[in-house]
Order: C-alpha cells, then structure tokens, then sequence
C-alpha cells in the first residue's frame, strides 16, 4: 500500500466532515494543510490535499486556476508512478470537466482513470474513484457499468473504520438503490434501502433516513405493498422533521395522498394533498403546487365531479407543456387518460397515451444525440487543430507559388485588359439591336417571375424550387459527384402565437421582415423558398457539413439578432432548423431523391423542437448500408439513432432554448 503522511490524512478526514460552505474559508483552511507539506511529504497524500484545493478554485469559479492545478497534480502523480496518486489526479479532472458541464470530455477521459484504479490499494482513492465513475455511467444510462463501479466503492468503503465510513457507506447504498429503482428492479431496491436504514439506525446515523425512506416506500408501491408504503413514507416525514428537510416532507406528504387516491380513500389522500398544497404554497414550489391541484382533480374525477376535476388537470398539464417540462408531461399524460376513460373519452384517452408515447421516444431520442452531439463537438475541436497544422504548411507551399506566378499574373492581367476592351467594342456593337429586345424580356421576365415568387415575402415559391432541382437533375455524373449542395429547412418558434394574440397581418409583418434578413445572406446561387406558412427553405450550391454548420448558425443569430418592431411593439423571435447535404452520405440520388432527403432535414428539424427550439438540428453521417436505412424514412429516426446508424449534429441559437414573447394587449 502506497505511503501517506497519517497526520494530514486526519486533517483532511476533519476538513471533510466540516463541511464549509464559506469559498474563502474553505481555500484558509485547505492553505494552512497545504503549508504542512514539503518534497518529502508522500505523494498520494499531496495529490489528495492539492485536488482538494484545484476543486475549492473552482467552488469559487476560478475555473482557469483550478486546471492549471489539476495539470500540477497530473504531472506530479505521473512522475512518481503510484496507481492511486494517478488514479485520483484523472478522478479530479473529470469532476472539474462535469463542474464545467464538459460531459462528453469528461467521459473520455473514464479509461485513464479506470486503468491505474485497478491496481490502485488506498480504500479511500478506490470509493471515491469508483464512486465518480459510476455517476458518469449513469448520466450517460449506462446503469450496468455504473453498479459495477458503486459494488467496488463499497467493498472499498468496507476497508475502512473512520469517521467518513458511515457517511459514504449510506450515500453508497442510496446510489444503488436508485438505480435498482431506474432499472425497475424494485424487490431489489426494497432490499438495498432496507439493509441501509437498519445499518443507519444501528449506528444512530439519520443523514441519509428521510431519502432512503422514501425511495423504499416507492419501490413498495410499485409492487403494491401498500401497508408497507405508507409505514415508509410515515417514516420519511418524520425524519425529515427532526432534520429539517422541509424538501422530503413535502414529497412525502404527496406521495402519501397518491397512494390513498390508487386505494380509493378519497377522504385521506385530499387531507394529505390539502397539508401538502399548503406547505408547497407557503415555501412558493410552483411546480408541486400545480402537481398536487391536478391530483386534486384527479380525486374530484372518481368521485364523479368530472367537469370539475378533468378542467383542473387540464390545466396543470398545459401548464407543464407550457413549461417544456417533458417528463412531468409524460407521467401526467398517463393519468389524464385514465381519467378519460372513466369518463368514458376513449378517443382523449387514446390520444392522451399516443403522446405520452411519442413523448418519451422523442426524450430518449434526444438524450442519444445530445451526448452524441457532444462527442462529436469534441471530436471536431480536436479535428480543427489538426487542420489548422495542415495549413500552416500549406500556406508555406502557397506562399512560395505565388512568388514563382507574380510575372505570370502580370502576363495574365494584360491578357484580361485586351479582353475587356474588346467585350466593350462588341458591347457596343450590338448595343443597337438590344434595345428593341430588352422591353420585351423585361415583360416575359415579370410574367415568369410572379409565377416562381411567394406574393407576400416575394421569395421563390415551390414551383421555382422545383425548376431549380430539375436544372440540377440535368447536370453531368462528374459535375454532381465533384460537390455536394445543402438544404436547410427551418420553422419560427411558436409563430402560431403571433397570429392569435396580435392578428394576422402582424403574423404577415414578421414574415416579411425575416424574409428579408435572410434574403441578405444568399448567394446569387442559393435560393431561399417560403416553403409554407411559418417554414423557409434553403438550397445552397457547393456545400461541405462544415460550411453548412456555419450557416445554420448564422441562420439562427440572423433571426434572433433583433426584435421586429410590430406597431410600437418588440415581438422577439427565434427559430429551429434542420439540415443536411445533398447527396446524402454519397447514396446514389436514383435511390434517394433530393424530395426524400429532404423528409431527412424535415426529422431533423423536429428533433430540434424537441430539444426545446432555437437551435440547429444536422444529420451528418450514415454509417450503415443505404438499403439498410431505407426503411426509417418512412418514420422517424429513433431507431437508426439507436443502433447508431446515423450522426446528427445539435447545437443551440443565441440564448439557448427560448420562447417567443409577444406582447399582450
């Protein structure tokens, strides 16, 4: 086992279960351990104390300090070669790369913590690297990966007997019974918080109680061991009274009321819900004030007040759809069907339960390729710098052929005056002869264009779209194989609320108004399409995924760069595209036509509303054969996300997820 110094190992045990939350305290106090040590202090204790204080940097979001630090214990710990010491020093990186919200970066670097924590010996270096890696794994649903690491942090936890044991070993036992809890594995998450709370009583220990309480009194109603769950969640408000977990209590509280409505003792789950709702008011939760209403209304449902009951459900709904509060929407949805039912709405009811499944298809599609996203944003910083070594040198050889063509370009450019002079001379000439055509161009030009052009934004309209796609259809096999063109396909943000609270025509200024924005971005060769009601459509020529990012980001900034001034008023408006190449992945377009891809960009623009709108949403890559694929292009695209046969790329507009705000009259 690896030396430690035993006297500042006590003073970090001590420095630990203080628990300061003061910033500056927190550095004093690390500062004067840190002062005790010198060259010939151990390692592993060094690195102990020094990630301690890179972590207290970055409490006090001195991020740039906190990794300088964290690259002092990196190379201090490499040079000495112990597992542990090298094995904590990646565990701290990865902590201040989850602190920074770089998930996808810190989730690359769990291999080189993992590789040294197998021969690591110090109990302590174990839990809690063990411990950091399986909240990793399970922030990204890797739950099987994440138990793993919390079994080997608890048999760590079970080699040690100091002051920290109890402490980690209970917040041990609470990670894995959430878990078996998440996993469904309920007679296993009963039997985790069980053996937990009696091992915590055993040694008058309740910091953990009031959770572990809870947690077993829902893994007891899953399995309709409804006596039992009312013992638990009597339990838990009791301990959260002696601790002050006002938080607990009140979950609690619901709770309780939820299980007496499942039994059918009306009069109890309202005397829980009213305590409930009224200590949810008094500490100003919204969002379990309106959880407890729709209850509420659940119960007036079933006790046949139903007109009553199902308009205050509907309302707490439509105030977490409002919210964008996915999850809540879900469960509620579950509940609002059966009170459909009851009342006999099995059309609502079968509507209600289509969108709770859509819904969660729609989240875990999105939780796939947010992490996706994030890799592949890591990947591409990484990528950049290798591009920008490449033309450095290529620049050099540039540099050196533009000396050896300075006499050529002078050549050439008398070459173009002779030219031009003699394009002038034919200009001229037949300038005459022109005149009598011009006029006539000119009207068949405007009768042409009034028939391509949208009348209200005075963009292309479809048809223009459709000529435009034809005239590319009849280009050569080698012109079309030697560069790709893009289609961006994007939707304003909740325009529907524009037209209903500030008319129509206000709707029609707004239209015109980002017509114009975007109309300033095109090239002479791109073509921007009204492609209906609230949605626009880019085509652009000789287009690369990099180049069409870049776009889609100034797409978004070009929309929301300013409010659009409606009679006096400031409407902000943002919006959400998808966008792909074309071809698509080099599939041959006699299999998959520009109108298909386009389907394409259409799935990837609503996987960006569901990522919460103004954002950009890009499908990148097909890894698999087009054959293959070919049919999830008939649906959506969360199954070819899941087996990882394509890449789509997200990335948020100015602000982040936003809502368009209009003002009311």
């Amino acid at each position: 086992m690896p030396a430690v110094d035993q006297s500042i190992e006590q003073q970090l045990d001590a420095y630990l279960n203080k628990g300061e939350t003061d910033p500056d305290k927190n550095l004093a106090a690390l500062n004067s351990i840190i002062a005790q040590m010198d060259a010939q202090t151990p390692v592993s204790t060094r690195v102990r104390a020094l990630s301690y204080k890179a972590l207290s940097l970055a409490y006090k979001q001195d991020w740039d300090a906190a990794f300088e630090m964290n690259e002092r214990i990196l190379r201090l710990a490499k040079q000495s070669e112990i597992p542990d010491a090298i094995a904590e020093a990646y565990a701290n990186k990865i902590e201040l790369l989850q602190g920074q919200g770089k998930a996808a970066e810190a989730y690359l670097l769990v291999a080189n913590a993992e590789l040294p924590l197998k021969d690591a010996k110090l109990p302590r270096v174990r839990y809690y690297v063990h411990n950091l890696i399986s909240r990793i794994y399970a922030n990204w649903n890797k739950y099987e990966e994440a138990l793993t690491h919390l079994l080997a942090a608890q048999q760590a936890v079970a080699e040690t007997h100091n002051s920290r044991t109890i402490l980690r070993r209970q917040y041990l036992n609470l990670s894995i019974a959430q878990i078996q809890s998440e996993l469904g594995q309920w007679q296993k998450t009963i039997d985790t918080a069980s053996a937990a709370i009696k091992f915590g009583q055993q040694q008058n220990e309740l910091s953990s109680n009031p959770d572990l309480w809870l947690l077993l009194a829902y893994a007891q109603t899953s399995l309709e061991q409804f006596e039992q769950a009312k013992d638990s969640l009597q339990h838990a408000i009791e301990t959260s009274r002696q601790l002050n977990y006002p938080g607990v209590e009140l979950t609690a509280l619901n709770n309780f009321g939820d299980l007496y409505l499942r039994l059918g003792d009306y009069a109890k789950a309202k005397s829980y819900l009213n305590q409930a709702l009224e200590m949810a008011q008094k500490n100003d939760d919204e969002v379990m004030v309106q959880t407890i209403k729709f209850n509420l209304g659940f119960i007036d449902v079933k006790q046949n007040r139903s007109k009553i009951g199902l308009t205050a459900m509907e309302e707490v709904l439509q105030y977490f759809k409002d919210k964008d509060y996915s999850l809540d929407v879900e469960d509620l949805l579950g509940e609002i069907a059966e009170a459909y039912a009851l009342m006999g709405q099995y059309q609502k009811q079968a509507d209600a339960l289509m969108q709770r499944m859509k819904m969660r298809e729609e989240r875990i599609n999105a939780e796939q390729q947010q992490n996706i996203s994030q890799l592949q944003k890591l990947y591409d910083s990484k990528d950049k710098a290798q591009q920008i070594e490449l033309l450095k040198k290529e620049n050099e050889l540039k540099q050196r052929a533009i000396e050896i063509n300075k006499q050529q370009s002078v050549i050439w450019g008398l070459v173009g005056v002779v030219v031009v002079f003699a394009i002038i001379l034919l200009l001229l000439m037949y300038r005459a002869a022109r005149r009598a055509n011009i006029k006539l161009k000119e009207a068949n030009s405007q009768l042409a264009n009034q028939s391509l052009r949208d009348p209200l934004t005075g963009l292309w309209n479809r048809r223009a779209l459709q000529q435009t796609m034809d005239q590319r259809d009849q280009r050569d096999a080698q012109t079309k194989s030697q560069a790709t063109d893009g289609l961006l396909l994007l939707d304003i943000d909740f325009f529907k609320r524009i037209n209903d609270r500030l008319g129509h025509n206000s709707g029609d200024k707004v239209l015109i108004e980002l017509s114009q924005r975007l109309e300033k971005m095109c090239r002479h060769s791109d073509r921007l399409v009204r492609w209906g009601g609230e949605e626009f459509l880019f085509y652009f020529e000789g287009v690369d995924n990099s180049s069409l990012r870049h776009i889609a980001q100034r797409v978004l900034e070009t929309i929301a760069a300013d409010p659009i001034d409606i009679d006096g008023e400031r409407v902000h408006v943002s919006a959400t595209c998808g966008y792909i190449l074309l071809p698509f992945a080099g599939v041959d377009e006699s299999k998959l036509d520009w109108e298909r891809v386009l389907q394409l960009a259409d799935m990837a623009l609503y996987s960006g509303k569901a990522h919460g709108r103004n954002r950009a949403c890009g499908i990148t890559d097909l890894h698999v054969e087009f054959s293959q694929f070919e049919d999830q292009l008939k649906g959506d695209l969360s199954k070819a996300i899941d087996e990882n046969w394509i890449s789509m790329e997200i990335f948020e507009g100015p602000g982040g997820p936003t809502k368009v705000e209009v003002p009311s009259h």
